[in-house]
């Protein structure tokens, strides 16, 4: 059970935060205000406490599933639209279309170019310097809780923009799968290709921009989605990459220098 309380450290400390931001909102309220007392602060084991962090929770929840349904919205589903207007074999088979639009774009160019190792700040620097988690559960508690939300709500997601349950989970599967081989390849790059974490900017815009054109200019140069680009729903496909991402999970959860990562990562000269 310790385990998992350093792990998900960051979200105990964001389900307390929630909790304090509702409990101000409402004590500021003209009536309710009057019914809530400031002692609500200072009690851990408060049922009142337990209910407003869990409708915290769920607003945070909601917040990020309505970001990653405008994400797919803006930079799949509207463009299948903008094709389809010009590609007649394309508009008839938007399943295929949000596919690989959404493999393309989630699966590889945001394990690759919006890895957690990458996206590390000034909140990592918190959770490690006050809070006092070790970089390492910092890390994968981090990298954890964002496999398990692409599955949840990615599968929910593709499903409303028309794409069959079964294959909404597949890709989801697959996506989840290839985000630590993302955060593997840059723990690799920062051991033994420090010009690639050096100019990981760089590097990102490169992935992001050769990403978007074969998101977007293949389907428009071909007219069309071929069923070739879809090999990523293929079962066969999902156990190889099941095998892979277990391979790359344990190579991040036994990586030894996170803390190194980290003080160079948020910029601070001086040792964690």
């Amino acid at each position: 059970m310790e385990i998992y309380r350093k792990m998900f450290a960051e979200k105990i400390l964001s389900f307390h935060e929630g909790t304090n931001r509702i409990l101000k909102l409402l004590m500021g309220l003209p009536v309710i205000g009057h019914h809530v007392s400031s002692k609500i602060f200072n009690r851990k084991n408060s049922k009142l406490r337990t209910v407003i962090g869990l409708v915290a929770v769920l607003v945070r929840g909601v917040w990020q599933f309505i970001k990653k349904y405008l994400y797919v919205a803006c930079f799949m589903y509207i463009p299948y639209l903008f094709m389809a207007h010009f590609c007649p074999l394309i508009a008839s088979n938007q399943e295929s279309a949000m596919l690989f639009m959404f493999f393309v774009l989630s699966s590889v160019c945001g394990s690759f170019a919006n890895n957690t190792l990458f996206a590390m700040g000034d909140r990592d620097y918190l959770m490690v310097k006050v809070v006092l988690v070790s970089p390492y559960m910092n890390f994968l508690g981090r990298l954890a809780v964002k496999m398990i939300t692409d599955l949840i709500y990615f599968t929910i997601i593709l499903c409303m923009f028309g794409v069959s349950f079964a294959n909404s989970l597949l890709v989801s599967i697959v996506t989840v799968c290839i985000r630590p081989v993302g955060e593997m390849f840059a723990l690799v790059g920062f051991e033994n290709i420090r010009s690639m974490y050096d100019s990981r900017n760089a590097f990102n815009g490169t992935v992001i921009a050769v990403c978007i054109l074969i998101a977007y200019g293949l389907p428009l140069l071909e007219r069309r989605i071929s069923s070739d680009w879809l090999i990523f729903v293929n079962p066969v496909f999902v156990v190889v990459s099941l095998f892979i991402g277990v391979f790359a999970v344990y190579y991040c959860w036994s990586y030894p220098h996170y803390r190194k990562i980290m003080r160079e990562a948020v910029h601070i000269k001086r040792e964690i």
